[in-house]
């Protein structure tokens, strides 16, 4: 069965745990349908269903011990939208000019160039080490507790381009299922992203229910300084570790100490593909969710020019969701749909 690596005994664990959910005396209810309901009836939802069930049961072949159900998820792009900007970019567009003008050498950095030449596909380009340069650059020898402040006041605030809403109200409603119910499950749920921790912890707890202790991400570097008579964190202008492609792995096990048995990631950037065969290589059962962004209508349509990420799924096994096919909602439905984007936004057009 794709979505985790093959195996025959994986494949015979799952049918006889969605053989045991049809045959409980509640054959006129789909189980599936009350833990996930915003997931399309399809081989997508069943099999998540079919892992998370085989996984808890004790005397199974897909059993996984509770320390061992450890599920990481990207999130730009895989828990809540990324476009027409990464959300960690619009608290720090504003400062990005000044902080020039004080180390014009940030300016020479691609990703900060292209923003301030309002160049939207360049820093798309840059990918995760673009955005971990740009939110660098911007809060350059500010200090670490008043960003992190700032950081969450304005994610909260600051609209996204297209639905006009802060980027803490666009998280995938299906997804958001999907962590209660491994959490139900008795796994333990993380994140890994490319993003900032700056920007990624100020928002985990409220959107994801995830806490900011269990949350990687892009590190920017810090010295200590003593200002006011306290010693504080003072950020440097300069990115520590971006946590994208074959950097996951390594964040992951310093982090948790193991390897994920489920992984979440996106197509767009093939930034998830490392984690995701890190996690599919464990010696176990294993679970990869890839989310295809297919949808132009309510999200938008998007991926690697050479189709890295899909070739990768086939490949590796991971299994691929359609945001068009396997999501019958995809944000809280208070949230009004736009038309069809025309293309990735001007910054001017997004900037505060």
């Amino acid at each position: 069965m794709l979505g985790y690596r093959w195996e025959w005994r994986h494949t015979l664990a799952s049918t006889v745990a969605l053989v045991a959910l049809a045959t409980t005396g509640r054959a006129h209810v789909d189980p599936a349908a009350e833990v996930l309901p915003s997931w399309s009836d399809g081989p997508t939802r069943s099999a998540i269903v079919a892992f998370v069930t085989a996984a808890t049961q004790q005397d199974g072949q897909g059993y996984i011990p509770p320390e061992a159900r450890v599920a990481v998820f990207d999130m730009d792009g895989t828990l809540m939208t990324e476009r027409p900007l990464p959300g960690a970019v619009l608290p720090v567009v504003a400062d990005v000019k000044a902080a020039v003008a004080k180390h014009p050498d940030l300016g020479e950095q691609p990703a900060v160039a292209a923003l301030l030449r309002g160049d939207v596909h360049a820093v798309l380009a840059q990918g995760e080490t673009g955005l971990a340069q740009v939110v660098a650059a911007a809060i350059d020898g500010r200090d670490a507790d008043q960003v992190a402040a700032d950081m969450a006041r304005e994610e909260r605030s600051l609209p996204n381009a297209r639905y006009q809403v802060p980027y803490s109200r666009l998280a995938y409603r299906p997804m958001l299922e999907l962590l209660r119910y491994l959490e139900a499950n008795g796994f333990q749920t993380w994140i890994c992203s490319g993003s900032p921790l700056a920007y990624t912890r100020g928002m985990s707890k409220e959107v994801f229910g995830i806490p900011p202790e269990r949350v990687m991400g892009s590190a920017l570097q810090t010295h200590v300084e003593e200002r006011d008579g306290k010693l504080v964190l003072a950020y440097t202008g300069k990115v520590e570790h971006v946590t994208d492609r074959e950097g996951k792995p390594p964040v992951i096990h310093l982090a948790v100490g193991r390897r994920p048995v489920f992984v979440g990631g996106n197509v767009g950037g093939v930034g998830d593909v490392a984690m995701m065969r890190y996690a599919m290589d464990r010696g176990g059962p294993s679970f990869a969710l890839l989310i295809n962004h297919d949808d132009a209508g309510r999200e938008f349509a998007y991926a690697e020019k050479g189709g890295e990420s899909l070739a990768a799924a086939a490949r590796y096994h991971f299994h691929v969701v359609s945001m068009k096919n396997d999501w019958q909602t995809v944000f809280d439905p208070s949230i009004k749909l736009p038309g069809p984007p025309q293309g990735p936004a001007d910054i001017a057009n997004v900037a505060p």
